[in-house]
């Protein structure tokens, strides 16, 4: 089996409550074996906002905001795409580590999010 061409599937949140104005950061992700296609699929109930974001680390120690990158989305509700479920791709950059983190922005609702990024 070519692994270059194989998809690997990793569970970033599984039903995570964040509480209104909270954050949730999830467990670090190796990305060594990534050709660097990369997509998460969001999927959020409740009727606060989500912004999602990445850090990433090539020593899994240090953790930043890699140069030029923006959040992947600001304001995903439970509107968002099909019932509250998107896709999004990503353009990460050659990195060995990242962890995601949700905040919850509506500030009144909390949210529940179930997040799985799909690794090429």
């Amino acid at each position: 089996m070519d692994r270059s061409k194989s998809i690997q599937v990793k569970d970033v949140f599984s039903a995570e409550t964040i509480a209104a104005s909270g954050t949730a950061t999830s467990g670090v992700i190796d990305l060594t074996l990534s050709s660097g296609v990369v997509s998460l699929q969001i999927a959020l109930t409740g009727d606060g906002t989500g912004k999602f974001e990445y850090v990433a680390s090539n020593d899994g120690v240090t953790y930043v905001t890699p140069d030029s990158v923006s959040d992947i989305v600001t304001a995903h509700t439970k509107t968002t795409g099909t019932s509250g479920v998107e896709i999004y791709p990503l353009a990460i950059a050659a990195v060995k580590f990242i962890k995601f983190t949700v905040t919850e922005t509506g500030t009144s609702n909390s949210i529940t999010v179930t997040a799985t990024l799909a690794v090429r």
